[in-house]
């Protein structure tokens, strides 16, 4: 259910574009993003509709943007709020400045997605009684990879390679925690996948290695369809972006 509601999540932008025009006030989400490698990372967030650069404030970080994008020195946590009409949505980082800094182009550059979906009410919350949330997961699936070529073509070898370049956790309060990091490695094919990123083949999803933490294929169908680790922030909680150090 949650990967389906990534997926409609066109409608999610729709309806918040839909507010804006009639004057409503978009509500806001808060996003804390943190540095724990010992270089500056440099991290963009790009809207899915036109792959444009989200209205996201960048709070006690604002002075360290440029073209669309915050360097954040090495230990420093950014505070920052995001719209809810940004919807259908991802974060990336590198190690240097991105040009052009579009996420959408992260999957080809091998860069660690971290996918977002913001919505308010019924626009995308559960219970839609919620003023606002996010949906978040990781996502390292290679640019040609498919379900049936994850199961057929040894873990969708020769595909195009993981989107993975900097280890990464995602969590919020009372929320499962998703923690991805490396050295990549050859336990599921040629790709590259971080070998400390959870056991892509599991029936639990989040807060522990033995569980499913991030996308290496698609997983739109049975039985990987039923644990997918994809979480709800809830409305008034942070969604904690945390790069990790090491590799």
């Amino acid at each position: 259910m949650v990967r389906c509601l990534k997926f409609s999540a066109w409608a999610v932008g729709l309806l918040a574009a839909s507010a804006i025009m009639t004057g409503e006030a978009a509500a806001q989400v808060s996003v804390s993003i943190q540095n724990q490698q010992s270089r500056t990372i440099y991290v963009a967030f790009t809207l899915g509709n036109g792959q444009a650069p989200g209205a996201i404030n960048w709070g006690n970080c604002s002075g360290f943007v440029s073209n669309n994008q915050v360097a954040i020195p090495s230990g420093m946590a950014c505070n920052t709020s995001v719209p809810t009409s940004s919807g259908s949505s991802r974060f990336c980082a590198s190690s240097a400045p991105m040009s052009p800094p579009n996420c959408y182009q992260a999957q080809t550059r091998h860069q660690t997605m971290i996918e977002t979906t913001f919505g308010a009410g019924a626009a995308g919350c559960y219970p839609t009684s919620q003023a606002s949330c996010v949906w978040y997961d990781i996502s390292l699936i290679p640019s040609n990879c498919t379900d049936p070529l994850w199961q057929t073509q040894n873990y969708c070898s020769n595909t195009g390679g993981a989107a993975y370049n900097l280890p990464v956790q995602l969590s919020c309060q009372n929320q499962p925690t998703y923690t991805c990091k490396g050295p990549p490695g050859t336990v599921y094919g040629n790709s590259g996948f971080p070998t400390n990123c959870g056991n892509p083949n599991a029936t639990c999803t989040g807060n522990t290695p033995n569980c499913v933490n991030a996308y290496f294929h698609p997983m739109f169908v049975p039985p990987w369809s039923q644990y997918q680790p994809n979480a709800q922030c809830l409305a008034g909680s942070t969604l904690r972006v945390t790069f990790l150090a090491g590799p």
